[in-house]
């Protein structure tokens, strides 16, 4: 009986050798997802340099060096709080920028290792591995949502955490599920309400009379109150910025009712691995991904229904969230990272005992496509960040010619990159003059509730966010008091306005042109 239970040697090997090799080619395309952080020296992430400049007046004002602390103040109390720690701890002993590309890569690093461990703790097919890489560098990494992506693995954790308690729930557990919900909230509120929702979810799988899922959801419950002490908070502090156009509009807007509302319907989908629709060849790559597990014969996992829910919410999130609310925007879109990992648990393991002892060509055609595409689609992002630092290299001498610790404003008529296929590549682009030159760069964020250094109330700009950011033609020096400005970042791919900076305060002068950038500065004023 033994004998014919036991596979023969050489299949034995065989088996080995490949799971040997997989591991190999996992580790070699996890460490090739790795080195996109390091390509371009200013990585063409939308928001980052917005963040980096963050960052940056953080560590000034916190060593009592920057010429802004007239204006600005820390919030320590909001849920960017983790990552900007890190990154302030670190700026210490390096430039922040090569800070937050360490954070991040680790952040990446950690996505997928807690990906493989959200699968084995469902008892996942692990041949579905390959599925975890590639969706980290979609919607929210080619946005720069810095904050957003440090807290990504930082959930995928804390669902395994979930599970742990909802399938064996203990005082102890509890406690740590209360203590992650924390250190979650405070990396990223939208993650943080997933996850918890995720993980609330699982309690009824797993317990079913009335008072001992009451019981279980208490840790819950307090991570509730936590919520609702920050809202206190804002709203005794009056944190929220008055006279912002957002607070007029609604509360949340879908996009459903737009005129490309219906295209939803696939960008979700779209969103695992890129922006624009000008990527369509990656969407089949995503598509192709979904389609791997039944390529190769695994089987839906109906043994265990807690492993269907992160998907469900998924699901949610895409067909009801909105594409902005409570004045975020890109709401929904950035909750793709998580689509991968989700449907990777719906796949259990193959039954071991009664796999065939050699796979069939087609498991291995679909095993190597999908290594090929991690290859491919890393390959194709590398070359677009070495062009892209290659096509930018004019702008350094921008930053040469202004002098150092002036408040600028950014005037962006071409935000789009044709290399990044990203049509918000450039719209923080100028703030790399705060994040390396102690200067000041608006529109800034610390206009928004979350973000750390923010205005003091008596010193915000009259420049809003709204259509100055979308329409830079809006431009009117008297409604931005744009003499408070003592330099001009202007992207623009087509000639300006004649008579853009006339005024009947100051002179303004053009101090340096390269392909794609003006400086212009306000020298003496009336």
């Amino acid at each position: 009986m033994s004998t014919i239970l036991t596979p023969p040697l050489g299949v034995s090997r065989a088996a080995s050798g490949a799971a040997r090799l997989r591991l190999i080619l996992l580790v070699a395309t996890t460490a090739f997802g790795g080195a996109l952080f390091w390509i371009a020296p200013r990585p063409p992430m939308g928001d980052i340099a917005q963040h980096v400049a963050q960052i940056a007046l953080l560590h000034d004002l916190v060593t009592g060096t920057s010429p802004w602390a007239d204006i600005v103040w820390v919030n320590w109390f909001t849920p960017y709080l983790l990552p900007h720690a890190l990154a302030l701890a670190l700026s210490f002993v390096m430039p922040v920028l090569i800070a937050m590309k360490f954070i991040m890569m680790f952040a990446y690093f950690g996505f997928v290792a807690a990906g493989v461990a959200l699968r084995k703790t469902f008892g996942a097919d692990e041949r579905l591995d390959w599925l975890l890489m590639p969706g980290f560098f979609g919607f929210a990494w080619q946005y720069g949502f810095y904050p957003y992506i440090v807290a990504v693995p930082l959930g995928l954790l804390f669902i395994i955490f979930a599970h742990r308690y909802a399938v064996a729930p203990t005082v102890s557990r509890a406690l740590g599920i209360f203590a992650a919900g924390v250190v979650l909230f405070f990396a990223h509120g939208l993650v943080f309400l997933f996850a918890c929702i995720v993980g609330a979810a699982f309690l009824p799988c797993f317990t079913r009379r009335t008072g001992a899922l009451a019981r279980t959801l208490l840790p819950y419950v307090l991570l509730g109150v936590l919520i609702v002490g920050y809202l206190w908070f804002v709203n005794r502090n009056a944190l929220v910025i008055p006279h912002d156009p957002g607070s007029a509009q609604k509360v949340a807007v879908w996009d459903w009712t737009g005129p490309y509302g219906w295209h939803r319907v696939y960008n979700f989908l779209l969103y695992t691995v890129a922006t624009e629709s000008k990527d369509w060849y990656f969407m089949l790559g995503a598509a192709f991904m979904l389609a791997a597990p039944w390529l190769m014969g695994a089987k839906l996992n109906r043994r265990d229904p807690a492993a269907w829910l992160p998907m469900i919410v998924i699901v949610a999130v895409w067909l009801a969230a909105p594409e902005e609310g409570l004045g975020i925007s890109a709401l929904y879109q950035r909750f793709a990272v998580f689509l991968l990992p989700a449907y990777v648990l719906l796949f259990r393991a193959a039954d071991t005992a009664r796999a065939r002892p050699a796979r069939s060509p087609r498991i291995w055609l679909t095993e190597a496509l999908l290594v090929l595409f991690c290859w491919g689609y890393f390959g194709t992002l590398a070359v677009r960040e070495y062009r892209f630092a290659v096509e930018n290299e004019p702008f350094e001498t921008l930053l040469e010619r202004a002098e150092p610790g002036q408040r600028a404003l950014a005037l962006i008529y071409s935000p789009e990159s044709d290399i990044i296929h990203n049509r918000w590549t450039y719209h923080t682009y100028a703030h790399w003059y705060q994040a390396e030159n102690k200067g000041f760069v608006d529109f800034n964020f610390a206009f928004f509730l979350p973000d750390v250094v923010r205005f003091k109330p008596d010193h915000i700009p009259p420049l809003r966010p709204g259509p100055l950011m979308a329409e830079p033609q809006a431009f009117d020096w008297h409604k931005v008091d744009a003499r408070l400005y003592r330099y001009f970042f202007v992207r623009h791919t087509k000639p300006l306005p004649a008579h853009l900076f006339d005024n009947d305060e100051c002179d303004v002068a053009l101090v340096k042109t390269v392909p794609n950038w003006s400086l212009y500065e306000r020298r003496s004023c009336h």
